[in-house]
Order: structure tokens, then sequence, then C-alpha cells
């Protein structure tokens, strides 16, 4: 089985694209999906813990952290560990982050990597992905339908190659990715563009 965190995302369908990603290179596993946040069951998410052979955590960072919603699931979880549960799958982090870079996810895969030794959980691959803002293509016409298409799914090409890794249970190289399709500058350009935009509808409500 295959335990699926959802920490929260910048991006509305982000969930389901990372967790069905998984699900279909892991046909034969049964993949549950658990969504981090104040009124959870405690006593399932221990349950499934235990039996899965693989934990995936997906969220976003912010500030080199992952929000404190998901610091705080993990400070309980290895507080059970502690106490005498027994987590034996490894686990996986997909990252994501709205910086260009996704080696700006760097700091916080180390936490993430401190949290398993701490819990004595094996740690299998992490996945950081940078440009989060580049959203995929969904037919409807958007800012960012401006980019080139073959920026639309750099982010399939790296979760496929992360779930082919979940799906076998196997460890690898942390990996590291961005729209490499998209420069930089015309990244950040975008960016502002989109965020002064936003402000300025928000002055407009005000008034």
């Amino acid at each position: 089985m295959i335990l699926f965190l959802d920490g929260g995302y910048t991006l509305a369908d982000g969930s389901a694209a990372c967790a069905e990603c998984i699900r279909e290179y892991a046909q034969d596993e049964e993949l549950i999906s658990v969504k981090i946040g104040e009124e959870m069951d405690w006593d399932r998410v221990y349950r499934h813990l235990e039996d899965a052979h693989a934990i995936v955590l997906a969220a976003d960072v912010y500030l080199d952290s992952v929000p404190a919603n998901v610091l705080g699931f993990l400070e309980r979880v290895e507080q059970a560990v502690i106490g005498g549960e027994s987590i034996g799958g490894k686990f996986y982090a997909v990252l994501y982050t709205e910086l260009y870079e996704g080696e700006q996810t760097s700091v916080a895969m180390e936490v993430l990597k401190n949290f398993c030794v701490h819990a004595n959980i094996a740690w299998g691959r992490g996945l950081g992905i940078g440009g989060n803002k580049v959203e995929a293509v969904s037919g409807r016409r958007h800012l960012w339908s401006l980019f080139r298409a073959g920026t639309a799914d750099f982010r399939q090409r790296s979760l496929r190659e992360q779930a082919l890794f979940i799906g076998k249970k196997i460890q690898g190289t942390d990996v590291y990715v961005k729209p490499e399709e998209v420069s930089r500058k015309e990244y950040i350009r975008k960016m502002n563009h989109e965020m002064k935009k936003s402000n300025r509808v928000k002055i407009a409500q005000n008034i």
C-alpha cells in the first residue's frame, strides 16, 4: 500500500495530478490519500503508516520550509514512533516552489531527511520542482499559455520518474528540476506582471 500525504499546493489541481501519476505507475498497489490538517483521524493515519510500503509527502515550500501543518504532522509521527509505532515503508517527497530553481527546495528536503533519521524511516528519494507558477495546459486561455507548449509537462516528466521509484520501492538520488523551456528572466517578469495585476484588482475592490 502507498500512503499519499497531501500537504497543500499552490496549484489547485496539484494534489490530484501528483496522486494520479503515482497511481498510474503503481497499478497493482493500493494508494490511500490523506489530507494533512487539523482534523485528522490519527488512529487511521497510524494504521496506514504501519501498513504502507511507501509514504509519499507532497507539499509546497515557503521560506525554505514546508508549511507549519506539515511540520506539526511530522513531529507527531516522530513522537508516535518513539512511543512504539512501527513504520517500515520508504519515505518519498515531492516539493514544489514558486521560485524558478527546484534547488530552492533543498533546505526543506533536508528537514524531511532529518525527520526520517529521528523517526527511523528509510529515505527513498526526493523531487524538488521549481517554477510552480507555470500552469499545466488545460485548454483554457490564461497568462501562462504564452509560454511554449514544451513547458506544460515538465512537472509530469519528473513526476512519472518519481512514481517509478515509488512503485518499485527503491531508493535514488534526489532530483531538482525547473522549467528549462522558459528563461529565468522571462519567468520572473511574468510573475511580477501577474503580481502587479493581482494587486491592482485588490486595490480596486477596496475602493
